[in-house]
């Protein structure tokens, strides 16, 4: 049994390696030609441009790992059944969950890796990667930081902050806005509760103004609306705002904490800090998945249909995990419940696939 297992194992990892390399080309070649025109554009540019695409590459592995296991495993079984390696087995007494266990306790191992890999190395290459691509190739201007969970602008007599900036929709929350004197003593404060992109310009909400002197304040004066307090448009924000995505589980956790501490809506954010828990573990149930299909398909005239059909099951979790997510951040669905419905969903559907495989 345990050089079954061997056998098992190592035919699937060199499969895996297999499939991974050729979605990992297959996305750099594609983000490549997305950015050819800028990468092209000097020589300089076209080394920063394959530094940025080898920085993307342990999110690509990461992203595309699932998929890669479900065709691996698909790959071999298919191999089995060819080879009457099937038939052997279960002659020999091994029922479908033994020959299952070895690359479930794999699987398992490959949840601890994404994981790893979404915490500690794909937030600081997409981190850099973003750097290298927004600086160092289109030049854009660094005076827009992240420091601190806050967004932070500085340009000549003014700061700026701002505790929240959704990508998504392109609103800012909670900003304040200083306005220095040559002493750089404070001369004016606004604080805005929320601020839309209008297409051309910010426009404020619930917006305070303070005027001090001699370091006391002079004045207060309210408005419902306000326009003009920052011009930077919202691309500006992205090159210093981390996305969920580019956030370890323990950032993306601490900056839930300090934006639910100010008062803002923190649903969006938790769908995703339940999905980088719930993502890694999709590995576990493509090895159902993989079984369920591959041995339901296993005469040789419908293996070709086998794998499409899992491939197909593979896409479909994505596209399925994607819709949940969408009804996660618009409240239709509960954060955790999104997070998790595609998962129970082909948990339930590999279970009752291997149960009612004929064998």
């Amino acid at each position: 049994m345990r050089r079954l297992n061997r056998y098992l194992i190592s035919s699937i990892v060199k499969l895996l390696l297999v499939c991974e390399l050729a979605g990992v080309i297959i996305f750099s070649t594609i983000d490549f030609f997305e950015h050819l025109d800028v990468f092209t554009q000097s020589f300089s540019k076209f080394l920063l441009g394959l530094a940025y695409l080898a920085l993307q590459i342990p999110n690509y592995f990461n992203l595309i790992l699932p998929l890669s296991l479900l065709i691996s495993i698909l790959v071999h079984l298919i191999i089995m059944i060819r080879g009457n390696e099937i038939i052997v087995v279960r002659t020999a007494g091994v029922s479908t969950f033994s020959l299952m266990k070895p690359l479930i306790s794999f699987s398992l191992v490959l949840v601890i890796l994404s994981f790893s890999l979404s915490e500690w190395v794909i937030p600081l290459t997409s981190t850099l990667g973003e750097r290298i691509y927004t600086v160092k190739i289109k030049q854009e201007q660094t005076y827009v930081e992240f420091k601190n969970d806050k967004i932070w602008l500085k340009r000549e007599h003014t700061i700026s902050s701002i505790d929240l900036f959704d990508f998504r929709t392109d609103e800012v929350r909670g900003l304040t806005v200083f306005e220095l004197a040559d002493d750089y003593s404070i001369r004016r404060r606004f604080d805005a509760r929320k601020g839309v992109w209008t297409g051309a310009s910010w426009l404020f909400s619930d917006v305070v103004e303070r005027k001090f002197k001699n370091g006391m304040i002079e004045s207060k004066s309210a408005y419902p609306t306000l326009s003009g307090l920052i011009s930077d448009p919202p691309s500006v924000f992205k090159i210093a705002d981390k996305s969920p995505e580019e956030m370890s589980y323990r950032e993306l956790e601490r900056y839930i904490d300090k934006l639910r501490r100010n008062g803002h809506d923190v649903k969006r954010y938790m769908v995703d800090l339940y999905d980088k828990i719930s993502f890694p573990f999709i590995n576990v149930i493509m090895v159902l998945a993989a079984f369920s299909v591959g041995l339901r398909y296993a005469k040789a005239k419908n293996v070709s249909k086998g794998v499409f059909f899992g491939i197909c099951l593979g896409m479909a979790y994505w596209f399925i995990h994607s819709i949940a997510l969408s009804f996660g951040y618009s409240e239709r669905f509960p954060p955790l419940f999104a997070a998790l419905f595609s998962n129970m969903l082909f948990f339930a559907f590999g279970v009752i696939g291997i149960m009612t495989v004929k064998t």
